[in-house]
């Protein structure tokens, strides 16, 4: 078999993701604002879809994770959610984010304080929110690990949980 010759230009377009290709997508997690306008936040994703699925053609097909940058505006919140398969990792590039952790769904819920360049990693299994105290946005990158998570859940008997299994189907069909 030949080898295929190798093309910077190829390589560009499957593995570079430039800033000035990309928008913040309001949208993407609009469904939580619907419930609650504090949940309001954007999504900029660089390589997989994450978590939601998000049609968006226009990343960098990863094989193990998921990249974003998220924008949370001052006084909005990352609801509580729990990814059964994955970990997630928060890293603070400007703001000042709580990042809060309950271990399940009737626990008491612990905050963290994060600054500019901390990070938190969430394992598989526990509940996991951000929130900005801040006066300003504050803007993170968010990881998850894997290529295709599964849909987070959020506590028992929140209205985001409602809405996340009349959602699920919908997202099944997108991701296959």
């Amino acid at each position: 078999m030949a080898d295929k010759k190798f093309s910077i230009e190829e390589f560009k377009k499957k593995y570079v993701a430039k800033l000035e290709d990309r928008t913040l997508d309001w949208n993407v997690l609009k469904f939580q604002e619907e419930i609650n306008s504090k949940y309001r936040r954007a999504q900029m994703r660089y390589i997989g879809r994450g978590a939601t699925a998000n049609n968006d053609s226009n990343i960098i097909t990863g094989e193990n994770f998921t990249l974003s940058t998220m924008v949370l505006p001052a006084g909005c919140i990352g609801p509580l959610h729990l990814h059964d398969d994955v970990e997630e990792v928060f890293f603070v590039l400007k703001g000042n984010v709580t990042a809060l952790i309950q271990e399940n769904s009737e626990g008491e819920v612990h905050e963290i304080k994060l600054n500019a360049r901390d990070c938190i990693s969430s394992p598989p299994g526990i509940y996991r929110g951000v929130r900005n105290d801040g006066d300003d946005e504050a803007l993170m990158l968010v990881m998850l690990g894997a290529i295709k998570p599964n849909l987070p859940t959020y506590p028992i008997g929140s209205e985001l949980e409602e809405l996340r299994k009349s959602r699920a189907k919908d997202r099944e069909a997108i991701i296959k």
